[in-house]
């Protein structure tokens, strides 16, 4: 059996790789069935040009991991969502679902109900202003090398 870290590290690559050049937030949240719950975020900055570069700052992509890796253990509902800023002004909003440390795509659709809902009490709220809801693609299964 993999080791869940090992397949969470090369989850976040693959995320790296559904990106494109920008600056980048990315966030994993996990519940319990319980009710508790965290959350773990990194930046992330891709550059274009003749080699691809990625620049994410350690301790939030080790804390991201560590987080995505518990989900198949501890968690009952996990999503990660990516933040794309456009403008400065504007972002696109992008998310998966956390099955098995695997990231499986959103619709558009559940993206704006994630983050047009309360959480504490289900009803709706506004949606963000600037914000564009997207799907993405589904990622790599081979989990590839990050090429932004």
């Amino acid at each position: 059996m993999p080791d869940p870290f090992d397949t969470a590290a090369q989850a976040f690559e693959a995320l790296l790789d559904a990106l494109e050049p920008g600056r980048h937030r990315l966030v994993c949240s996990a519940h319990t069935a319980l009710g508790s719950y965290a959350s773990a975020s990194a930046s992330v900055e891709c550059t274009p040009g003749d080699q691809d570069q990625v620049s994410a700052g350690y301790e939030g992509w080790l804390m991201f991991c560590h987080l995505l890796a518990q989900t198949s253990i501890a968690f009952r509902d996990a999503a990660i969502f990516a933040r794309t800023y456009t403008t400065d002004s504007t972002s696109v909003l992008r998310g998966w679902f956390v099955i098995e440390v695997r990231p499986q795509p959103m619709a558009a659709a559940d993206v704006f109900a994630a983050y047009c809902t309360d959480l504490a009490t289900g009803d709706p709220i506004p949606p963000e202003p600037r914000t564009d809801y997207q799907a993405v693609p589904p990622l790599s299964t081979a989990f590839g090398d990050s090429s932004c």
